[in-house]
């Protein structure tokens, strides 16, 4: 009896119709998830992958530079090409970029926020322990008293919005919030008229609706807490020197 070969083999000849590092790119992506491959793991050396996809070892080369590029693989001197760790960083730096050439995807990421943000607000205080409403205390007090100076709080303000939902024990979701919170912190002009003790205001609002036990008073704070910010960038022309949210 003939053993059935199987349905895709580990690596094979390419088509060259489209830009070749194209479609090495391709087939290094599906290779890694039909072997199973797990970060840390080798890939096959440059030459050996340039002899079974039938192509130069230059392809190679720039599909592989390519992946390292949006941490798919990464390469170690004088040891090799290896899966990468999953990561939201190259996504997000072109993320940045973008939002530096386009006001609107600016707009647009604070809206996400503002809409992740507020559907989630009711599952977080559930779950909301009582050390994470002392950190959350605190951390407002901290807010308080830099605005009261007149000054910002810009690394309070990306810990509030981690502590609101570190209780729901998603990485990935904490991951992202914080990720858009330093894509905008980064491309975002300061907004005109936002001052130190608004945005204070502004968060001291959200806990206190949060403490309430009420999920629709606090979603009303998280929308009207981005509905503010929402206002200054409405128009590119009227951004200037003030605070990101």
């Amino acid at each position: 009896m003939v053993e059935q070969e199987d349905a895709r083999p580990a690596f094979r000849r390419l088509d060259q119709a489209r830009p070749l590092h194209l479609v090495v790119q391709q087939e290094i992506r599906a290779y890694i998830l039909d072997q199973g491959l797990r970060p840390g793991d080798p890939l096959k050396p440059e030459a050996e992958l340039a002899r079974l996809f039938g192509v130069s070892r230059s392809s190679v080369r720039e599909a592989v530079k390519a992946l390292e590029s949006i941490g798919v693989l990464e390469t170690r001197r004088g040891s090799g090409v290896y899966v990468g760790g999953f990561s939201f960083a190259p996504l997000f730096d072109h993320l940045h970029y973008g939002l530096l050439q386009e006001h609107r995807a600016l707009r647009e990421l604070v809206a996400l926020r503002k809409a992740l943000e507020a559907d989630l607000i009711a599952e977080a205080m559930r779950v909301m322990s009582p050390g994470t409403v002392a950190e959350l205390r605190e951390n407002l007090d901290e807010m308080r008293n830099l605005a009261e100076r007149g000054a910002g709080f810009a690394e309070q303000d990306r810990r509030f919005h981690q502590l609101l939902f570190r209780d729901l024990g998603n990485s990935m979701l904490l991951r992202l919030f914080d990720q858009f919170w330093l894509a905008f912190h980064a491309a975002s002009p300061p907004l005109r008229g936002r001052t130190p003790l608004a945005a204070y205001r502004s968060h001291a609002a959200i806990l206190e609706t949060v403490l309430s036990g009420d999920p629709d008073r606090a979603r009303v704070a998280i929308h009207d807490h981005y509905r503010g910010i929402e206002a200054k960038l409405a128009d590119p022309a009227e951004a200037q020197p003030g605070l990101a949210p």
